[in-house]
């Protein structure tokens, strides 16, 4: 959790710092920077977008470590073999190898050019009413017109779309697999337990229901947007500021991560609701004498 609460607040740093936008024109889509009253130039503008960029390839590590270690608190056979000293240090390196992995792929599959430029120059003075020499961008440019006006697929971008599918498919499947194996676990401890009473059903339901919750709040503030985002330029669909519904979700998203884990949690809910109220001694013993009655 604080690895997750650590980066969220880097991520709502930098993108205050970045202050990007989204524009999607036919078979085209530019994640860009307005750097005229700006102290970085264009090419230090564009390394600044992929950056950025970087934060996305360590969210999408992010979610399946989560799961993998969650798992890892509930099955100690699981801890002790894979998640034992360095192991685990290692497990914590993987969201920032996917960081580094996917920087690369946009510097190198998603940079502007010259051609880009002319393509996107008077679509950005018609919307943004914005020269394309006053900002940096990358850009993923699925099919790009021959000297005869015929469009042909760009495969650096199709390239750069492999490598995004299978971050995002090995990220799914740890949270899917792991988390079904959470809850699995969870379900069969608390029927063997002596402990298994209605509290400690309540506090476990609690948490995985949080979990699940905080898992989908990703999944449908940052993962669907972006598959939107790609999928209608693959299909040379215009939907011009449409588009720009990603750049709205991807910054609510810091804000709305933890709600979850705020408003499910009992205990949390009660001190938030109940704006930080001490409770007095005799409140304390009544509740701990209603534990032990539940318990036995």
């Amino acid at each position: 959790m604080y690895y997750i609460s650590g980066f969220e607040i880097l991520y709502a740093i930098l993108n205050a710092i970045v202050q990007g936008h989204i524009f999607s024109h036919g078979p085209a889509c530019i994640f860009f920077r307005n750097f005229k009253h700006s102290y970085f130039g264009r090419a230090e503008g564009f390394y600044l977008l992929v950056a950025y960029c970087n934060s996305f390839g360590l969210s999408i590590a992010l979610f399946g470590v989560h799961f993998i270690y969650r798992y890892g608190a509930v099955d100690n056979v699981f801890r002790k073999k894979f998640l034992g000293g360095k192991k685990l240090l290692l497990l914590f390196l993987l969201p920032i190898f996917y960081g580094i992995w996917w920087c690369l792929v946009v510097a190198i599959c998603y940079r502007s050019s010259s051609k880009s430029d002319d393509f996107m120059r008077i679509p950005l003075l018609e919307n943004y009413d914005t020269r394309v020499e006053d900002i940096s961008y990358v850009i993923i440019w699925f099919y790009v017109a021959n000297d005869e006006g015929i469009l042909g697929p760009k495969w650096t971008t199709f390239i750069g779309v492999a490598n995004l599918w299978f971050m995002v498919t090995s990220s799914l499947v740890c949270v899917i697999f792991f988390g079904i194996k959470c809850y699995r676990k969870i379900t069969r401890a608390l029927k063997h337990s002596k402990m298994s009473s209605y509290y400690a059903r309540s506090i476990q339901k609690q948490l995985f229901q949080a979990l699940v919750l905080q898992t989908l709040v990703p999944v449908v503030l940052m993962y669907v947007p972006f598959g939107v985002l790609y999928v209608f330029p693959m299909l040379n669909i215009e939907v011009g500021f449409i588009s720009t519904f990603v750049t709205a979700t991807i910054e609510v998203y810091p804000a709305v991560d933890p709600l979850p884990t705020m408003f499910i949690v009992d205990n949390f809910r009660k001190t938030i609701l109940c704006g930080c109220k001490m409770p007095n001694k005799k409140e304390e013993v009544s509740e701990a004498q209603n534990r032990r009655q539940t318990v036995s």
